[in-house]
């Protein structure tokens, strides 16, 4: 009998056995390591958005471009990013009458540069090979002038800024696939013209009235990005 009730004493102090253990067995566990430092990254991209109050700024159009992307510390990257595409919007003379006064539309050339940062919300690991991701980028349009328009409007150097969220979903240790959602905000500068009487049509108001309206406007532009990336061993 005694020796029955030590080998009991025995068993409940032994270690618990494999199955009891609680956590994931990391060979099936559904996280992994983002192990890639560095990556291409091939984008498409949607733009939407206001023209502005005259519909002259650039609207929607299709962009695309390439990123390289680089990991900072933890979860954190970094992008340089450039792209480019043609949208379509409306022309202004501002010294025709009323009733010609507007053309168009016409595409306008535009490209984009810009850097940001992306912060993994799975940390540095994926959860089912998905990644979540939040940041924000800022940047500059270049846009290419428009042949037919004199009135002295561009869309040159403009700053543009705005937030993202998105996710990639890394097929393998080297290719990942990213759907990314962006705004971006702009500012339109009006030139002086637009608020000068129309010199082909005398007492005729001008395009813009100074008394109650600006000659700038911010503009805001939702972005859909679709992407492909490739891991680069630097």
């Amino acid at each position: 009998m005694s020796k029955l009730r030590v080998a009991l004493a025995l068993g409940l102090l032994s270690p618990a056995p494999s199955w009891a253990q609680v956590g994931h067995d990391p060979a099936h566990s559904p996280y992994r390591d983002v192990s890639n430092r560095t990556s291409l990254v091939f984008i498409g991209s949607a733009v939407r958005g206001s023209s502005g109050l005259l519909e002259i700024g650039p609207g929607s159009g299709l962009t695309y471009g390439g990123r390289f992307e680089m990991r900072l510390t933890g979860p954190t990257d970094a992008f340089l990013g450039i792209s480019s595409g043609s949208f379509a919007r409306l022309v202004i003379d501002p010294d025709a009458p009323l009733a010609e006064r507007v053309s168009g539309p016409v595409d306008q050339s535009v490209t984009f540069v810009d850097v940001g940062m992306s912060i993994l919300l799975t940390g540095d690991k994926t959860w089912y090979n998905m990644a979540p991701y939040l940041g924000a980028a800022l940047g500059l349009g270049f846009g290419r002038a428009v042949r037919t328009d004199s009135s002295g409007f561009r869309f040159n150097a403009k700053f543009l800024t705005g937030p993202h969220i998105g996710v990639r979903y890394y097929a393998s240790r080297s290719l990942s696939f990213r759907a990314e959602g962006r705004l971006l905000f702009w500012r339109l500068k009006y030139p002086s013209l637009f608020f000068s009487d129309p010199f082909r049509a005398p007492g005729q108001a001008p395009v813009l009235d100074a008394t109650k309206q600006s000659d700038t406007e911010w503009t805001a532009h939702p972005v859909l990005v679709l992407a492909v990336g490739y891991a680069l061993r630097l």
